[in-house]
């Protein structure tokens, strides 16, 4: 199986946003070895967090650190 569908609300969307950027530069390397680009998927993820209805949480996504990418 390539793909499968996995439903997620805000704040997980949030949770795995903010594991990337939280990333070190050598494990961002080795995903990208195994996986692909850590980069092209938080940027997949933003825009699909940045439609999502975060009013009922109050939630603002901040980059909390500069990410490496």
């Amino acid at each position: 199986m390539k793909e499968t569908k996995v439903e997620l609300n805000v704040q997980e969307v949030g949770i795995l946003l903010t594991a990337l950027q939280l990333l070190e530069l050598s494990d961002e390397r080795r995903l990208e070895r195994e996986y692909g680009s850590a980069p092209a998927l938080h940027q997949k993820l933003h825009d699909i967090w940045e439609q999502m209805d975060s009013s009922e949480t109050g939630l603002r996504y901040e980059a909390i650190i500069e990410p490496s990418f």
